[in-house]
């Protein structure tokens, strides 16, 4: 009776009983390193925008305009934002493109190409002739 026991204790341990002993290779385990971690997020402050530039005296000169502020500032290089902290720290031209502290960069903004209108209207008015039978004579 104990013969008939280790061959079915045998196939038990192989997992399947109809193949012969040994025939199985063992599987190595999957060794999974860990995922390195992310970079840090970059501060973005969708308030910004990059406006204009211009160089003067051999040194550039930035528009940037806080939307959320409705202000606008022209900097240098190397200047701080008003009240935001944000310094510029450099500009391509290529890419028309300025390059804030802390990784922020902000390209320049197309413009609308339309005219604002004015306050007046915008073309002059002449001045209406008055037909001699519309004024009323002096009073006395």
């Amino acid at each position: 009776m104990t013969f008939s026991l280790v061959p079915v204790v045998t196939c038990w341990g192989q997992g399947n009983p109809f193949l012969r002993p040994g025939s199985k290779v063992p599987v190595r385990p999957v060794i999974r390193q860990p995922a390195p971690p992310p970079p840090p997020p970059i501060p973005i402050n969708p308030n910004l925008e990059f406006r204009g530039y211009f160089k003067y005296l051999g040194e550039w000169h930035f528009a940037v305009f806080d939307k959320s502020k409705n202000r606008g500032e022209w900097l240098k290089k190397g200047e701080k934002i008003t009240d935001g902290g944000e310094q510029i720290e450099n500009f391509d031209v290529k890419k028309e493109e300025i390059s804030l502290k802390g990784g922020l960069k902000l390209s320049l903004i197309e413009s609308d190409k339309r005219t604002l209108a004015l306050p007046g209207g915008g073309v002059p008015r002449q001045p209406a002739k008055a037909s001699p039978g519309k004024i009323p004579p002096p009073r006395k």
